[in-house]
């Protein structure tokens, strides 16, 4: 069983076995931004194999790809850091919709600034299924937490 399979039979029949409202996984639409056409293939291999990913599409020119984000309904974005023409911190502010955004470099001291930046993961080039499929599995259980949220109700005070 791959990755992030196992991951959701464990959770959804082990540790969830009683929850009614569980949904079934969703497939997320996905765009890979990366200047590197080598990243970019290997993305997308790893991509085309992951059961829960739809790719939709793959830029090596960022503005390209952010126009895409823009236009297209996109659930994810795997975004490279290090590009010519603009960074991807850069890139990421310029997204009109909120789209969870995966980042990824060949520096992993970038990390932590990925995180305060709003990435939902960081993945270290080479990518690797492994690591992509904790990342979906993470954008995963966010979208199914949001989905069972229920507003808080605020009674005023007599």
């Amino acid at each position: 069983m791959a990755g992030l399979s196992k991951f959701l039979f464990l959770y959804v029949v082990k540790i969830r076995p009683n929850h009614k409202n569980y949904p079934t996984p969703m497939k997320l639409n996905v765009i890979v931004i990366d200047d590197s056409g080598v990243q970019l293939a290997l993305a997308s291999k790893l991509i085309e194999k992951n059961e829960h990913l739809n790719l939709v599409g793959t830029f090596t020119n960022p503005f390209l790809g952010l126009k895409a984000v823009n236009n297209q309904d996109v659930d994810l974005v795997l975004l490279d850091i290090e590009m010519p023409e603009i960074d991807g911190f850069s890139l990421r502010k310029l997204f009109k919709y909120s789209v969870e955004v995966v980042m990824n470099s060949t520096r992993a001291s970038f990390e932590l600034q990925a995180y305060t930046n709003g990435a939902i993961d960081f993945l270290a080039k080479p990518l690797s299924s492994s690591r992509l499929d904790l990342a979906v599995a993470r954008v995963l259980e966010m979208k199914r937490l949001l989905a069972f949220e229920k507003p808080i109700s605020v009674s005023a005070a007599s």
